[in-house]
């Protein structure tokens, strides 16, 4: 979010409202929505265990990715590899 800020040169605050109006998000969100579509691809195209497509997704941990996954995706990893 910081890094956010200091390139676009604007505030918290605003940027959060910029989100909101632009996208009809926030951007830790909108952030977390472009991981979990980036471990799609990897899930599809890949072999790499979660540990691997957490890390290379910017997740801290596989669960983190696993618990975020279900949430936007409604399936887990595991499922939405087979599937």
């Amino acid at each position: 979010m910081e890094q956010l800020c200091e390139v676009s040169g604007v505030g918290r605050h605003y940027l959060c409202r910029l989100f909101r109006t632009s996208l009809n998000t926030r951007p830790m969100e909108y952030v977390a929505k472009r991981r979990i579509r980036a471990a799609k691809e990897l899930l599809i195209k890949t072999n790499k265990s979660l540990a691997q497509i957490a890390e290379e997704t910017g997740f801290c941990e596989s669960s983190y990715l696993c618990r975020l996954f279900k949430r936007y995706v409604g399936m887990t990893p595991t499922q939405f590899r087979k599937g």
